[in-house]
């Protein structure tokens, strides 16, 4: 009887739900999958830190510890025994690096302006054309030409306004901004009630269950992030499931479904298979692979190793 009991409450810790609504502390397998290549990805949570760390040990991937509490992020390079702390960047950062010039302002008013005289001199008279000379007898006409006008002088430039010349524009650098959409789909993967949401930006569309009973997403980063530019979009989908607290168990980008062919009129030639929108390729895959709650009471796992040597983040 007392070993029947045992194996009920192993059976009920095993069943409990993964997503409880309290700070996870614990383990996260994932993979990314893309251009046919599979990454590993190990997370490892305490109270107020997390841990990502590469799972392949072909080179020496970097570390990523995270302090939830600030944002500040640590990169840990093993290849050459250093590291360097990042503090969490603005959103929406300027898109002109630190050190080139501002755009000049617009004048009060647009167009030509009178701005007074000025001290130019008047242009100087042309000349006056001599007649040319008569033809030889019997070659061409032998009436005398008339004599050719003068060219009359140009008016003087003193006092007349100027336009002065427009500044030049230089047309900003143009980014699209991206907006994570909720949904009404939901589902359950790995214990986790998961709603679905989807990020759209230039022909793709990533399909995201998420949810917001773990903690919210850090993506993995492999060197110090640039701060302009334009990104692609798994490149910042991480970011906005972190603003909203989220932590992602399946996520899919590809390229939109191209639309139905047209039926022509008056013609049964093109199947039902054919009516329904063609499906595109994944193109990149995240996906939670399992989630072990435990206690994380190693400190060091945390921390850079004492014999490291701490570097500067580069200026932009």
């Amino acid at each position: 009887m007392k070993s029947r009991l045992i194996g009920v409450a192993l059976v009920s810790a095993f069943s409990l739900p993964l997503c409880v609504g309290a700070a996870f502390e614990g383990r996260i397998n994932a993979t990314v999958t893309r251009g046919g290549q599979t990454e590993t990805f190990f997370y490892v949570a305490s109270t107020n830190l997390l841990l990502i760390e590469r799972g392949e040990s072909d080179r020496p991937y970097p570390r990523n510890i995270v302090n939830l509490d600030t944002g500040e992020l640590t990169l840990v390079f093993p290849h050459n025994r250093s590291y360097v702390r990042l503090q969490p960047a603005a959103q929406n950062a300027a898109a002109i690096p630190p050190g080139f010039p501002a755009i000049p302002a617009m004048p009060p008013a647009a167009g030509p302006q009178n701005i007074g005289p000025t001290n130019l001199p008047g242009m100087p008279a042309m000349p006056q054309m001599p007649n040319p000379p008569p033809m030889p007898p019997g070659v061409g006409p032998q009436a005398p030409l008339a004599a050719m006008p003068a060219m009359p002088n140009m008016p003087a430039r003193s006092g007349m306004p100027l336009t002065p010349p427009m500044p030049m524009m230089m047309p900003p650098m143009m980014t699209e901004k991206m907006e994570l959409k909720a949904t009404t789909d939901t589902t359950n993967l790995l214990g986790c009630v998961c709603t679905r949401y989807e990020l759209k930006q230039r022909g793709e569309v990533m399909e995201i269950w998420a949810t917001d009973k773990l903690l919210a997403f850090e993506p993995y980063l492999q060197n110090q992030p640039h701060r302009f530019g334009p990104r692609m979009i798994e490149e910042q989908w991480g970011e906005l499931l972190r603003a909203r607290k989220l932590f992602p168990l399946l996520s899919v980008l590809k390229f939109e479904a191209f639309p139905p062919p047209a039926r022509p009129s008056g013609t049964n030639s093109l199947s039902q298979a054919s009516a329904v929108p063609r499906d595109m390729p994944e193109r990149y895959r995240f996906e939670i692979k399992s989630i072990m709650p435990e206690k994380n009471t190693d400190e060091t796992l945390f921390q850079p190793p004492p014999d490291y040597q701490e570097i500067q983040p580069l200026p932009f």
